[in-house]
């Protein structure tokens, strides 16, 4: 579904992403972890079209997206839940999420819309019982679902993660991961960037450590998590997958 060659990016003079290359398949749930800094979130918002990559190419669903602007690369079903949730918060939570399904509206999916609202409140209840509650006033965990939701609203083929856990109460972390789970079973494809390799690990197929901008391993996430140099630098013990 999405492969990655080459793939140079940064800001201004600043070379941070160099020599990428990663591929995700159709299903999965790939994670993506290493220190901060390490280009992480360069990399999601280079795949979205935030940032323009330098060189190399982003390859979805077999069409060079590196160049087009991030409207037609949600349009083609890649979406990014981006890291601080960026909710409108003098917005209610319904408004939030049907921006979510802006170009749908465009199109005239009005079906498709009401489809994947219900879709949304049934995997996260709270945004049903405070749709029209401000988005600003919202807890933390409930601004990421949120931010999930909306994301979700766009009818991704591809649903990229940004730290979802960060500044989470650890409850709703849990609760969280577990609708991640959820969806990962129904067949939507993730790519999950966490700084908390535990959680990430536990819920991925597979996964790639990055440092300075860098891939330097990769494989299952049972590979990795039994890798002593993962599990010194960011387990510390044993894991748990959240699927078993």
């Amino acid at each position: 579904m999405l492969k990655i060659l080459n793939l140079e990016a940064g800001y201004g003079q600043l070379r941070v992403l160099k020599g990428i290359s990663l591929h995700v398949l159709p299903g999965e749930a790939v994670a993506i972890i290493g220190a901060n800094g390490a280009g992480k979130t360069t990399l999601l918002k280079t795949i979205a079209g935030v940032l323009r990559p330098r060189s190399g190419k982003i390859m979805f669903n077999k069409q060079d997206i590196s160049n087009e602007p991030l409207e037609k690369i949600v349009e083609a079903g890649c979406c990014l839940a981006p890291e601080g949730r960026h909710v409108f918060s003098t917005m209610t939570v319904k408004e939030n999420l049907l921006l979510g399904a802006y170009h749908r509206q465009r199109n005239g999916a009005s079906a498709d819309i009401a489809s994947s609202l219900k879709q949304v409140y049934k995997l996260f209840g709270i945004l049903e019982e405070r749709a029209n509650q401000l988005a600003g006033t919202l807890s933390g965990g409930q601004q990421q679902m949120l931010a999930i939701g909306r994301a979700l609203m766009s009818g991704p083929k591809l649903l990229m993660m940004d730290e979802p856990s960060l500044g989470v109460a650890p409850l709703l972390v849990k609760s969280i991961y577990q609708t991640i789970a959820n969806l990962k079973r129904e067949g939507l494809t993730i790519l999950l960037v966490e700084q908390n390799a535990r959680a990430a690990l536990a819920l991925a197929d597979r996964g790639y450590v990055f440092e300075t901008g860098q891939i330097v391993l990769e494989g299952t996430s049972r590979e990795l998590g039994d890798n002593p140099e993962v599990q010194r630098a960011y387990l510390g013990k044993e894991y748990r997958r959240i699927d078993e």
